[in-house]
């Protein structure tokens, strides 16, 4: 490559930083050289995978050296029916991250802006400016998102608005009258993203469910995944809804088989399995009531969530992150989000809940009667 374009855009991709991760078990045991991991860092679904999944996985590995059929149509026309948009308005992705890196590809560019929300999720900044374009991000609201800031903040050169409902990391959730003023404050032309990736732990009758209502804004896209309620995290399947002329687009500059055989297929058995979401759902109510209950023994503020994990707030929050990883507990550190000073702690099953409860209370020095109950009820189900 050569010449000054190509240099300023080797520099512009060169200043991004680089999402992320949550550490992975394998990493801990080998760095730590801790054998009982419990991960609770990167918001996965703590029952595994769907059991509907894992038998229609079985039953397709001797198909795997085969290519899927080109645009998943299969599992389009099962989602598509499933909430009652015609399958041409079906997205479908390698994941929801590759769904959002394409749409900015699509809609941004130099000279254009992408407004999203102080704390949001971080793919939405770095892939509007890998695009080239501006952020303007808005200051937080109880670290959720300000709808009318939002608002206030589009301007004529905005192509597209960031929105999680519930958000991650902080696990706030938009109520539906905020979601319909804001609305109807956005112009027509401008690409509202909502991003619906932990919608199905949503238990507020005020949560505006915006994959119901696809059609409340002609630029609206909805998005969803298989990774959270169904289990699928490592198979990589997000979908969403849009209209006609964006999926069309999308369809243009996606990859040809975005979506791997494995993975359509688990997808497709999992949004049969009902039961493994319900369960999945009531697993994740009761351990978040159990955490909010042992934090407010253990004195640690942390932020109201509508999802399956919660922001905890520690001060020294890096340091307890640390400890906590040399005694086999992976939380998640958001100082890359601008809250060095939080962690992000995922709702894991009865018995990883109650092992950070009292690993959190052995390292502040605050075990006591009420943490002790509230483990020794966490371990027999009572997380009420």
């Amino acid at each position: 490559m050569s010449g000054v374009g190509s240099r300023g855009a080797l520099a512009s991709i060169a200043s991004l930083q680089p999402y992320q991760p949550g550490r992975a078990i394998a990493e801990i045991r080998r760095l730590y050289g801790v054998d009982d991991v419990v991960k609770l860092a990167s918001n996965e679904n703590p029952l595994g995978p769907s059991p509907q999944a894992l038998t229609a996985l079985r039953a397709a590995l001797g198909e795997a050296h085969r290519y899927p059929e080109g645009g998943s149509p299969e599992l389009r026309r099962a989602l598509a029916r499933r909430h009652g948009v015609a399958p041409g308005r079906i997205l479908l992705g390698n994941g929801s991250n590759e769904i959002l890196s394409l749409l900015a590809r699509i809609y941004l560019a130099p000279g254009r802006n992408a407004v999203v929300a102080q704390y949001a999720f971080a793919i939405y900044a770095i892939a509007s400016r890998a695009a080239g374009a501006e952020v303007r991000e808005v200051p937080a609201r109880a670290y959720g998102h300000d709808l009318a800031a939002m608002a206030e903040a589009i301007t004529a050169e905005t192509a597209m608005v960031f929105i999680a409902n519930p958000n991650n990391p902080t696990g706030t959730m938009v109520g539906r009258t905020e979601w319909e003023d804001f609305l109807g404050r956005v112009p027509r032309d401008v690409i509202v993203v909502c991003d619906e990736a932990y919608a199905e732990f949503v238990t507020d009758p005020t949560y505006p469910d915006a994959a119901a209502r696809p059609d409340a804004h002609p630029g609206l896209v909805v998005l969803r995944t298989f990774s959270k309620i169904h289990g699928l995290a490592g198979l990589r399947v997000g979908w969403g809804i849009a209209s006609v002329d964006v999926v069309a687009l999308f369809d243009r500059i996606r990859d040809a088989f975005n979506v791997n055989l494995l993975g359509e297929v688990a997808a497709l058995a999992a949004l049969d399995d009902h039961a493994h979401v319900e369960r999945t759902r009531r697993v994740v109510e009761q351990g978040r009531r159990f955490l909010e209950r042992a934090l407010v023994a253990l004195g640690l503020p942390f932020v109201e969530s509508a999802a399956n994990f919660l922001l905890v707030e520690f001060g020294e929050a890096a340091t307890v992150a640390e400890a906590l990883l040399r005694a086999g507990v992976i939380t998640r550190p958001v100082t890359g989000y601008g809250l060095p000073r939080h962690l992000r702690i995922t709702v894991g099953l009865p018995e990883e809940n109650t092992r950070l409860v009292q690993t959190l209370a052995a390292l502040l020095g605050r075990s006591g009667p009420a943490v002790g109950s509230l483990a020794q009820a966490a371990l027999v189900g009572d997380a009420r």
